[in-house]
């Protein structure tokens, strides 16, 4: 019998054994909440005895080069109920009151209020009238917090440009979406311990984490530019019944830009939620649309050539009209033929030619070299998010023919954006310098001022070069007595593009982007200007037609506006 009672049975056993995996079990569980998710538990221990409320950071100012704001945060308040504090037993007269102040419904708000035991949000943006009659009634249960709107004094002013904040105050597009990590600053809290039932305790710890503001940015953009650049924009769409256009402002000689039009324009208002178009019109075109630059590129062509000093500009070709490649026949576009022909007239009168002449001579390795150097095929690092690359097919690709060389040249069969277009001329203008476009003058912050410094990207042609090519600029407007970019008091520099679009495969001269790019003054130019109208439906359709005295119009404002003078030369020869 005694051995027996020594003995352990399974069941006893079992018994034991089950103790033993469960004191392990229990112990690991316990390692596993003591010693590896301690912090989670911790911070779930603190959420149930804290509350935390966001407290919104002032978002940054966006402001054009004269420090004129074109997107800033107006003040605003939001609307909160302590429910912590109302019960089936308490007086709602507070909430009754607060729902006539700010016209709502109170109903389901007072029954919100008895039975959640939270804070409630009752309206945000809540603006000053409102706010100053609930702090006049000192409510014991109803506060407001300091929060902020998104406000666009402007209007339509550069909308596709500057962009627009969501209702979380997150930029949804352009600089607002770009850049919105510099602008939207940092949020802050107020901690308050609270009971097992979320209220508040009156006594108990609370402590404040004040938001830090956004960074200011100023833009190059001029606001008065701008709007110049905008208004004839709009006269030419309406006026020669086009589809849409664009019209860019720079600094040739520093990159900077002064202004950026497009049509459609986007009106930056709170119905821009209601647009179906939204997703068209809030597009920047002028770094986001390609198209063929048409005669603008001749300039290019030309350029290459006399840097190679393979032509000056009494260079002479023989012009029959048209030049045979393979079994295709390229044409001038005004389908004459101007026999023996100098570089500079086959400039003055946009010959293609002529441009098909020039780039024979260079050769596709050395044109497309140099094409590259102009940062054609490449996006321009202007920072803004939807800018394209373009489309330039060089002899290194398996899909090029001899016929691309010569449309090179004259520009078709080859696509930018017009921000790589005016850069590339922008270096002919700035003596063979290329500069990197930018949008940004400086960023401000509390503590200092950050300014953007313009960037030279490379001397893509000699400067005596450049030089030559802007003489044969100045000619090209100057010795056509009824060029319509002329302006009284200054030389123009420039040169007009029409590219004709094809339907069905076939190009169709109903169916044109007429272009100018101009500078002024020649003599020490001050703005270069791209104008760019798509698909006019009236009886003219050519660059000098529509793009030319579109340039004058709007330069004559700009210059007027920057209080340049007209050149000594041209003030003389208007007095005689």
């Amino acid at each position: 019998m005694s051995n027996e009672k020594g003995r352990l049975t399974w069941r006893h056993k079992t018994l034991f054994t089950s103790v033993i995996v469960l004191t392990c079990i229990l112990l690991y569980r316990l390692f596993i909440i003591q010693v590896i998710d301690h912090d989670k538990y911790k911070q779930e221990a603190h959420s149930m005895h804290s509350s935390m409320q966001e407290l919104s950071a002032n978002r940054g100012t966006i402001y054009d080069r004269n420090f004129y704001p074109l997107a800033t945060s107006l003040k605003t308040w939001d609307l909160y109920i302590d429910g912590s504090k109302f019960n089936q037993n308490t007086k709602t007269e507070e909430i009754i009151k607060m729902c006539k102040i700010i016209k709502i419904e109170c109903k389901d708000l007072i029954d919100e209020s008895i039975n959640k035991n939270i804070q409630i949000l009752v309206k945000r943006k809540m603006p000053f009238s409102e706010t100053k009659l609930i702090h006049q009634n000192n409510f014991n249960h109803i506060y407001t917090l300091d929060s902020f709107k998104r406000i666009y004094p402007e209007k339509n002013l550069a909308g596709q440009l500057i962009g627009y904040v969501g209702l979380d105050q997150s930029g949804l597009w352009g600089i607002e979406s770009d850049f919105n990590s510099i602008l939207e600053g940092k949020s802050g809290y107020i901690f308050s311990e609270q009971d097992p039932f979320g209220r508040q305790i009156k006594l108990g710890l609370e402590a404040i984490e004040e938001p830090i503001p956004g960074n200011d940015i100023i833009l190059t953009i001029d606001k008065y530019i701008q709007n110049f650049a905008q208004n004839h924009l709009l006269n030419a769409i309406n006026k020669y019944e086009a589809t849409g256009g664009s019209i860019l402002v720079m600094n040739p000689k520093t990159g900077a830009i002064l202004a950026m039009a497009n049509y459609p324009e986007i009106e930056l208002t709170n119905k821009i939620i209601f647009d179906d178009n939204l997703s068209q019109n809030s597009r920047n075109k002028i770094i986001s649309d390609i198209y063929e630059p048409g005669s603008v590129m001749k300039l290019v062509t030309s350029a290459i050539a006399l840097d190679l000093n393979l032509i000056d500009k009494d260079t002479t070709y023989f012009d029959k009209g048209y030049v045979d490649i393979g079994p295709q026949r390229i044409q001038n576009w005004d389908l004459n033929s101007y026999g023996e022909t100098t570089v500079k007239n086959h400039l003055i009168h946009s010959l293609n030619t002529g441009a098909v002449w020039i780039a024979q001579k260079i050769g596709a390795e050395r044109f497309y070299d140099y094409l590259n150097n102009f940062g054609f095929g490449t996006k321009t690092t202007l920072g803004l998010s939807g800018e394209a690359e373009g489309m330039l097919r060089t002899n290194k690709s398996k899909d090029w023919y001899p016929i691309d060389l010569a449309t090179n040249s004259y520009g078709q069969g080859i696509a930018a954006t017009p921000i790589q277009v005016l850069s590339a001329i922008n270096a002919l203008i700035n003596d063979g310098k290329l500069m990197r476009p930018y949008i940004i003058k400086e960023v401000i912050n509390q503590e200092e001022i950050k300014a953007i410094k313009p960037v030279e990207l490379g001397q893509v042609i000699k400067m005596t070069t450049a030089k030559e090519i802007q003489q044969l600029m100045l000619a090209i407007v100057n010795d056509n007595k009824y060029h319509q970019a002329k302006i009284d008091g200054f030389n123009v520099a420039g040169k007009t593009g029409t590219t004709i679009n094809t339907i069905n495969a076939i190009y169709d001269w109903d169916y044109t982007i007429a272009s100018f790019i101009g500078y002024v003054p020649y003599e020490s130019p001050e703005i270069s200007v791209l104008i760019k109208i798509d698909y006019p439906k009236g009886e003219k359709n050519l660059g000098g037609e529509i793009a030319a005295p579109t340039f004058s119009a709007l330069a004559t404002d700009i210059l007027e506006y920057l209080e340049i003078a007209p050149s000594e030369e041209m003030v003389k020869k208007n007095v005689r």
